[in-house]
């Protein structure tokens, strides 16, 4: 069985092999994508502004990560997408497909690179690789905060409601908290979007590695290894 990333990520012939596809890539994402799609029907808890709070949508993005790397899982991730796109009940579903699809990529891509540059091999389930995946996950996780409170300051709140960015905070933290948290508008709203992000992203991130390494799933059938 040929490995889908056995050159590694520092080789050029990896690089150029970047959009080529296995059969087995290609089946696995299609199969994960489909699941993904999957948990946008399913019923959920939505905040004040059509927002879920909380939804499996990203977990099988991470799961093809784990399984069979980072082309499979960001094509999974674009499947997602495009199943919240037209099928989600959200207000205004071009703006939750673009923010879940900007809020859970580094989920797929930090950790890829972080396990590509240090040379780790994904076929392992001891301490050091769960240490490994809890720190690449953590930055991630970070990253996903940043993107988040710039994509809802900036683009997707005043899209969604018609105001200016300048009172975003305003805005968010009568929905999120109940007022709007004078004196302190942007801090509560830097909190807001960090506590809920880091929620979501700890349950995708845990969520895909039960599924994946205690089942023994990654020995059955991962076929990335990470690079050698």
């Amino acid at each position: 069985m040929e490995h889908a990333n056995s050159q590694g990520f520092g080789n050029r012939k990896s690089y150029d092999s970047l959009f080529a596809f296995s059969v087995r890539e290609l089946a696995a994402s299609t199969l994960l994508g489909a699941l993904s799609i999957f948990f946008v029907f399913l019923p959920d808890v939505r905040l004040p502004w059509g927002m879920a709070a909380l939804d499996f949508i990203a977990v099988p993005w991470i799961i093809a990560l784990l399984l069979f790397g980072l082309k499979a899982g960001f094509l999974t991730s674009v499947m997602g997408t495009l199943g919240i796109f037209f099928f989600s009940e959200e207000l205004v579903p071009l703006i939750g497909a673009v923010m879940k699809f900007s809020a859970s990529i580094p989920l797929v891509i930090i950790p890829a690179a972080i396990f590509g540059f240090s040379r780790f091999r994904l076929y392992n389930e001891g301490v050091k690789m769960k240490k490994v995946y809890a720190f690449s996950m953590g930055i991630a996780i970070v990253v996903r905060c940043f993107v988040t409170m710039l994509l809802n300051y900036y683009w997707a709140i005043p899209l969604m409601f018609g105001i200016n960015p300048v009172d975003v905070p305003a805005s968010f933290n009568w929905f999120f908290w109940g007022s709007e948290m004078n004196p302190n508008l942007l801090t509560f709203y830097v909190l807001g979007i960090s506590l809920w992000n880091t929620w979501q992203g700890i349950i995708d991130v845990v969520v895909a590695w039960l599924v994946v390494y205690p089942t023994k799933l990654y020995k059955q059938y991962g076929i990335w290894q990470g690079p050698v």
